[in-house]
């Protein structure tokens, strides 16, 4: 009996010491995301659309290194990357820099995105400490909080400063269009500096292009795949790419 008992208890102690299945981040994302309803007109947990699951996929494919997205505005593309910085929080804690044109726009994705899903998400609440009083590296900040095993830094593409301060493993570039390149160059090609350090790095770009001629995007996206999302035409069924030209209004 004692025998018995001692192999239930080495049995329950070696299963509770394994690591949760590695879900891909769509997948989880729909698990474990909430959207309070002053981030989402349809707040609760996340239904993603297809175009939505090969984003979120591509940026936790572990095989993949860099990850470029060419889009239109209102995708739901910041609850994509609200969601990966959580897994990241959750599952898989790294140094993660999220870079943004101007230090308007990386107050409001912390105050109005980040924060209130993380609170909203019963797997994230508290999970990203608030501004605390301290010194030092252990000091966090609106745009500046450290987690257990990782850390988020938000900064401006508008300081090169910004960028030449930090290390990162996981690079995340949102509306690279709207940033200028500065005295010092392309803020997109010394944000990427800070990866160098580490083999396993992610590099995540992503934007609605403005002047072809020099959309920082653009340039990105022509050294990837190029893939493209497809949809089956009504008519035959043939999966292509839709085009302007496809859109027809009714008569």
């Amino acid at each position: 009996m004692i025998d018995d008992a001692m192999t239930r208890v080495r049995t329950a102690a070696l299963r509770a010491l394994q690591p949760p299945p590695r879900l891909p981040l769509s997948d989880w994302i729909e698990r474990e995301i909430r959207l309070p309803e002053d981030v989402s007109a349809l707040p609760g947990p996340i239904r993603l659309y297809p175009f939505q699951r090969g984003i979120a996929d591509a940026i936790s494919d572990p095989e993949t290194e860099r990850v470029t997205v060419v889009k239109s505005a209102r995708i739901g593309y910041t609850t994509l990357l609200v969601g990966a910085l959580a897994a990241h929080v959750a599952n898989e804690p790294a140094p993660v820099l999220f870079v943004l044109p101007t230090e308007d726009d990386c107050r409001n994705f912390v105050v109005t995105n980040v924060e209130p899903t993380f609170e909203a998400s019963p797997a994230l609440s508290g999970a990203l400490a608030g501004a605390t009083e301290g010194q030092g590296e252990n000091r966090n900040t609106l745009l500046s909080r450290r987690f257990p095993g990782g850390s988020l830094k938000v900064v401006a593409a508008k300081a090169p400063r910004n960028l030449r301060a930090h290390n990162t493993r996981i690079l995340i570039v949102d509306e690279a269009d709207a940033m200028d390149v500065t005295a010092e160059g392309s803020p997109i090609l010394l944000a990427e500096k800070r990866t160098l350090s580490f083999p396993d790095r992610k590099i995540v770009i992503g934007s609605t292009p403005i002047f072809e001629e020099t959309s920082h995007v653009l340039a990105a996206y022509a050294r990837s795949d190029m893939r493209v999302f497809e949809v089956p035409c009504p008519d035959c069924a043939t999966f292509h790419e839709i085009a302007w030209r496809d859109i027809q209004w009714p008569a």
